[in-house]
């Protein structure tokens, strides 16, 4: 082409050709990368879900399926344009076709999860009862069928024609999440490729952004020539993803060729760590988010503790052998101890159960005028026990107790049963006992030992001989005059008195009216016990009325039909209880978590059979009420012969006990009435007091941190389910279950078929991931939301009132510079605006015209028009695509998606 060359007086030529430059012309593979990619994503996701479990159904059906949506839904991908119209209509078709089988889907989902159910927790249980096992095939199949088209829509769209992981991740994870999360291990080669999807997804739809953002015009200059810049992206995104996947499964094939290859294995401390850390995730729950974190930050060596009420939520008990109480008991008798425990900013007294879990009484309830006379006589239910047991012929010398808590168990509160108050004990309503002014986590208390044994054989023999035990007594024989006086005033106010100077009193033990005479504190505390009677029988026998409870009253009825008008009788009926769970139930480690549309003692009890105390206290609680004997839940620790005999004596005839968090434990406390609140064993195998530590291993071993609520004490599993079961051992966790353990940790467990496992290391990333981009989605979609409402405020309404969001988003930038306006002066703020910006940011003298047109708008002064609406927003377009170029990476991050002003 003819060249005219002209010359200017500054020396600078100007030429008038057209220049065209065509490079080689490159294949473009853009297309078939996209496609790869996405036919990774769609067969990694279903053979990694196949490959976890064992599901029934029409295998040619789903190949078929699977073959026929991603030759379909592949081509109208890759061919784009028009047929997209075909690709939205299929989504119509898929939403008819949901609709019509949406039974047969919901039916098909039982069936699956039944399965996974089973495998999860190594099971024969269903979740799902009571459907038809002939429709699994079929229901099953048309679930796959469904799931594997929305599959299909959502990947091959979101890969091939608009490069987004959002949609992608959220129908993919959570089904690979419904195996992870019960522990169920992916397929290694499968697991790695769903993860090389989504990190490829991940790089195609954000590595291009922010390429020539803004829309900015400007030229690139190349030796003497200028080329205007393009408005393009420079790299290819499909190539990126290759790489992505291609890296990934490198990685991974050597990783685990090294390791393999050199034998790894980890020391023995960062196995302990790990275990923990892993148990930690393993038992993660949005639905028990607080103790979840709690195991955690105790994993990661954090003191965050809490204790969650919720029964069956842990579907194993592992414990460290750690020491959590020093304990050092003067003269030690042959009973169990149990050191009942309370909080220190908590009241909580396992008095109702409902939904799986205990609960505290309403404080309406105890607003009752026995908690004030308790307080005007300072003596509580708490006391019960220690003054009737000396009433008995039996009755033990008082003793002398010092526990210590470790740093774990600062917050916590323990003491034992038949504490005696001389002066230095708080009480905490009806439930729990504590030392005045202690030092943090260290106490001392005068006790004698109190247990249901400690009044068996009396109790037997006087409900022998006597039923009536009502006596007459006269205020002139109570030989000590201050508790004379205040029994008389006792009787006076609460009605009490037959006669002049006599009052009747009912009680369960009978003693010679000689002893109560010269023991008027005693007397007293049999009369606030009658008292306080009717309280416990209003409070502590509720049962829910559920289908699953009366489903347990109903199988129990022959044993819950005792009598129980004596104390023979009660203490006969709770022992028929013990007898029978120890029959039916096994008491296992391991008993895997309730479901959750199950009722936790209706499932012990009538389903799995398997538990630790936690599981036999709770549903001993639920049968004694269903027997007419008010009972309620505790948690604590227990001390037994076994432990005094292997501490270590002191020459002042104490006995001092490391208490390991293996004497974690449950029980119940039953109340007798005339002598209180008890504690009763219902896990059988505690009754012996022998704890050993040879367990045999069940079938699979699991493990995880152990809760406060559940018992850390492991019992011999029974292999027969008779009469002649009796007696259990109860133990601690032996070498061989750690070692069981370890090696599943290390090198994956095999469940169900499938690949390889995957090791466990993989599945936490895979939380981590998730993690990750559930924060990016949150911050994705905080960013653009705020930029819809400003575009949305800056081009529609009332124009006055676009003119005042732009300049309030103006503000908003030049506040990012640190120029803000003062006392509301906005001509001097223009004024200062044009002096330090005008020519960089915007064109002199803009600013100002901008202000003024706002000032119009806000005060009423006139409408501006289109023009001059232009001409703001052309203003902020300016200062703001001015203040981000200038800004480094860290401050346009910051701009972006912090303050979202670009």
């Amino acid at each position: 082409m003819k060249r005219k060359n002209s010359q200017n007086i500054n020396g600078i030529s100007i030429s008038d050709s057209i220049v065209m430059s065509v490079k080689r012309k490159n294949a473009n593979f853009r297309k078939p990368f996209s496609a790869i990619i996405a036919v990774i994503g769609f067969v990694s996701v279903l053979m990694s879900f196949l490959g976890m479990f064992s599901l029934h159904y029409n295998k040619r059906t789903v190949v078929i399926a699977a073959l026929g949506f991603t030759a379909f839904y592949l081509t109208l991908s890759v061919i784009g344009g028009k047929s997209m119209w075909i690709y939205a209509a299929s989504v119509g078709a898929f939403a008819v076709f949901s609709y019509k089988k949406i039974s047969a889907i919901a039916l098909g989902f039982k069936f699956v999860y039944n399965i996974i159910y089973k495998a999860s927790y190594h099971v024969d249980i269903e979740y799902y009862k009571n459907i038809k096992a002939s429709l699994e095939v079929s229901s099953v199949t048309t679930l796959i069928v469904s799931y594997l088209w929305l599959l299909a829509i959502v990947i091959y769209y979101f890969t091939i024609c608009r490069a987004n992981p959002i949609l992608p991740l959220m129908v993919t994870f959570p089904l690979l999440e419904l195996g992870m999360y019960n522990g169920i291990e992916v397929p290694i080669l499968w697991g790695m490729l769903c993860i090389a999807y989504w990190l490829a997804v991940l790089a195609m739809s954000t590595i291009d952004v922010g390429e020539y953002s803004g829309g900015q015009s400007g030229f690139v200059r190349k030796n003497n020539l200028f080329f205007p810049k393009r408005h393009m992206k420079l790299k290819v995104t499909e190539k990126c993803g290759i790489f992505i996947v291609a890296s990934v499964m490198l990685v991974t094939a050597l990783s685990y060729g090294y390791l393999k290859a050199v034998h790894y294995k980890r020391s023995e401390k960062l196995n302990e760590k790990r275990r923990d850390i892993t148990e930690a995730m393993d038992n993660f729950s949005f639905e028990n988010l607080a103790e979840s974190l709690s195991n955690l930050s105790n994993a990661f060596g954090l003191d965050f503790e809490y204790e969650n009420h919720k029964l069956g939520n842990n579907d194993h008990v592992r414990y460290k052998n750690i020491t959590d109480l020093t304990v050092t008991i003067e003269d030690p008798s042959e009973k169990a101890i149990y050191l009942k425990r309370n909080y220190e900013k908590e009241n909580f007294s396992h008095a109702l159960y409902k939904n799986n879990e205990w609960f505290d009484l309403p404080s309406s309830a105890y607003k009752d005028k026995i908690f004030d006379d308790f307080k005007t006589y300072d003596i509580y239910p708490q006391d019960f026990p220690e003054l009737m047991s000396m009433m008995l012929q039996n009755a033990q010398r008082e003793k002398r107790i010092w526990i210590k808590n470790s740093q774990r168990k600062t917050r916590q509160i323990f003491a034992p049963y038949g504490t005696i108050n001389k002066g230095e004990l708080t009480y905490d309503r009806d439930h729990s006992v504590s030392v005045k002014d202690s030092k943090k986590g260290e106490a001392s208390y005068t006790y004698v030992p109190i247990d249901v044994n400690s009044f068996r054989d009396e109790v037997t023999e006087i409900s022998r001989t006597k039923n009536n035990l009502r006596e007459l007594y006269s205020f002139s024989s109570i030989s000590d005059s201050e508790w004379r006086t205040k029994i008389q005033q006792y009787c006076t106010e609460n009605d009490l008195l037959s006669f002049e100077n006599y009052f009747t009193l009912d009680y369960s033990i009978p003693t010679s009216s000689e002893f109560l005479s010269n023991d008027g504190k005693t007397l007293m505390a049999a009369l606030l016990q009658n008292e306080y009677k009717e309280f416990v029988y209003d409070n502590y026998l509720d049962v829910p009325n559920t289908k699953a409870m009366k489903e347990v009253e109903e199988n129990y009825a022959d044993i819950l039909s005792g009598d129980t008008s004596t104390l023979e009788g009660r203490i006969a009926v709770l022992d028929a209880i013990r007898n029978r769970m120890d029959e039916n139930c096994t008491y296992s480690l391991n008993p895997r978590k309730t479901p959750s549309n199950r009722d936790f003692v209706n499932y012990f009890l009538l389903e799995n059979h398997k538990g630790f105390c936690t599981h036999f206290a709770t549903a001993g609680v639920m049968l004694a009420r269903m027997a007419g004997i008010p009972a309620r839940y505790a948690t604590g620790y227990i001390i037994v012969e076994q432990d005094i005999d292997s501490g270590k004596w002191n020459y002042d005839n104490t006995v001092t006990i490391d208490v390991k968090d293996n004497r974690s434990h449950a029980w119940a406390e039953v109340y007798l009435d005339g002598i209180g609140w008890v504690p009763y064993e219902f896990t059988a195998a505690y009754v012996s007091q022998e704890l050993n530590t040879n367990e045999p291993q069940e079938t699979t071993t699991s493990t995880t941190t152990v809760s406060d609520e559940t018992t850390t004490v492991t019992a011999a599993s029974k292999t027969t389910k008779n009469a002649a079961s009796t007696s259990t051992a109860v133990h601690t966790s032996t070498t061989a279950q750690v070692t069981n353990t370890v090696t599943s940790i290390s090198g994956g467990i095999h469940i169900g078929k499938g690949g390889k496992a995957i090791p466990k290391a993989v599945k936490n990333i895979l939380l981590l991931l998730l993690l990750i981009i559930l924060a990016v989605i949150i911050i994705w979609l905080r960013r653009y939301l705020i930029l819809k409402n400003r575009n949305t405020k800056f081009n529609s309404g009332k124009l006055s009132s676009r003119v005042r969001y732009m300049y309030s988003y103006a503000e908003k930038l030049l506040s990012s510079l640190q120029l803000n306006s003062e006392n509301g002066n906005y001509k001097a703020f223009a004024k200062e605006i044009e002096d330090k910006l005008s020519g960089d940011y915007f064109e002199a003298g803009s600013f100002e015209k901008f202000t003024d047109i706002a000032l119009r708008s806000s005060y009423g002064q006139g409408v501006p028009d289109q023009e001059e609406i232009k001409l703001c927003k052309k203003i902020i377009d300016d200062i703001s695509a001015k203040l981000y170029n200038d800004s480094n990476t860290i401050q346009k991050l910051k701009l972006m998606f912090i303050n979202v002003l670009k």
